[in-house]
């Protein structure tokens, strides 16, 4: 489903750095991802494309957030010139939502629940969201209002 539409990144990045994660030519020497799905009432949310991806305008060339999507599958890109460790909190100020434990990306007043899945293994994770580290091929859900039936399993596809 698609929630927040085309224009939810209007309060995000604009090319300067955020939570140490600059915004520069994409340089994929090091390139991991991980998976983010929130989940409103059981049904999945679309994360929307394009985020961290700066557009060029007249008086600037355009950049990429080393932390970024392409599409809306919600697989987040880590890409970077050395190995970086970034935070799920760094994409969401990236994209100008907040990420707490009772907002997420705006959506308030429901109770969530969170889930880490690594290497097949999901546990629920009881910390501030804002610190779930951006591992690779990690699966992050974010259940808010009514429980999923099941969690999320991405596919991990090359690139």
């Amino acid at each position: 489903m698609d929630y927040w539409g085309t224009n939810s990144a209007i309060n995000g990045g604009k090319g300067e750095t955020i939570d140490d994660v600059p915004c520069r030519a994409m340089d994929q020497t090091y390139h991991v991802h991980t998976h983010l799905s929130i989940a409103l009432n059981g049904a999945l949310l679309t994360i929307p494309a394009h985020l961290g991806m700066v557009a060029a305008t007249p008086t600037f060339g355009g950049c990429f957030y080393q932390i970024h999507t392409h599409d809306g599958s919600g697989r987040l890109h880590i890409e970077s010139p050395v190995p970086v460790s970034y935070m799920l909190g760094s994409l969401f100020k990236i994209w100008g939502q907040p990420l707490t434990t009772t907002n997420v990306a705006g959506i308030s007043g429901l109770p969530n629940v969170i889930y880490v899945t690594d290497n097949g293994v999901t546990t629920v994770y009881q910390g501030d969201p804002a610190a779930i580290e951006l591992t690779s091929h990690r699966e992050i859900t974010i259940q808010i209002g009514t429980p999923v039936t099941a969690i999320p399993n991405f596919t991990w596809t090359p690139n």
